[in-house]
């Protein structure tokens, strides 16, 4: 009986870490890391700008277009290669966020741009997708830096007058993002950096 009484008396010790010296203290969860968030987004951004880069070599070898192409709905990117080096992360973090999100929302677009893009629908489709767990994994660093998600309205945009229109638009597009993937995957080393 005393035994029982002793082994349930060392057992309440075990729960209580603080009365007991002698026994090792549980060790707490460490908080998570923003830096491996971080890392994760970068390597997306990294991945995403090699695809994005091949997907307009495609569309440049199947439909060529000289000149520059432009879509006024399109982002504008707003820092040069020169002022990165003073951004900071709430900022730039949620600027991002809400460009890409224009551009998720130009691919769904032109994925639904009529007969000239059809043979291109699976590449539209697997950069769409890329382009959506980018931002899933941007929208959890947002949430997990305490940072604001971005929800600015957009407007729907037009259809495209015709096939040639929808492969202007498609070279807008792809060029564009691929611009705004590489000053973002550039920021988002930086950003980490200074994590």
């Amino acid at each position: 009986m005393a035994g029982a009484l002793w082994q349930t008396l060392l057992a309440l010790l075990g729960l209580y870490p603080g009365l007991c010296p002698s026994l090792p203290a549980a060790p707490r969860p460490r908080p998570p890391d923003p830096r491996a968030d971080l890392d994760s987004v970068v390597s997306l951004a990294k991945a995403l700008l090699s695809d994005t880069k091949a997907f307009l070599l495609q569309l440049r070898s199947r439909f060529p277009a000289e000149g520059e192409h432009k879509l006024d709905s399109l982002p504008v990117l707003s820092m040069s290669a020169l002022e990165l080096s003073n951004i900071q992360p709430p900022g730039a973090l949620s600027r991002l966020s809400a460009d890409l999100q224009r551009y998720q929302r130009h691919l769904e677009w032109l994925r639904r741009a009529g007969p000239a893009l059809r043979p291109l629908e699976a590449e539209l489709g697997a950069l769409h997708a890329r382009l959506e767990r980018l931002l899933r994994r941007l929208d959890h660093l947002l949430s997990r830096l305490s940072l604001s998600r971005p929800n600015d309205p957009h407007p729907a945009l037009p259809p495209p007058g015709s096939p040639w229109a929808a492969v202007q638009a498609a070279h807008a597009v792809l060029r564009g993002l691929h611009l705004h993937l590489d000053w973002a995957s550039r920021a988002l080393v930086l950003l980490r950096n200074r994590l």
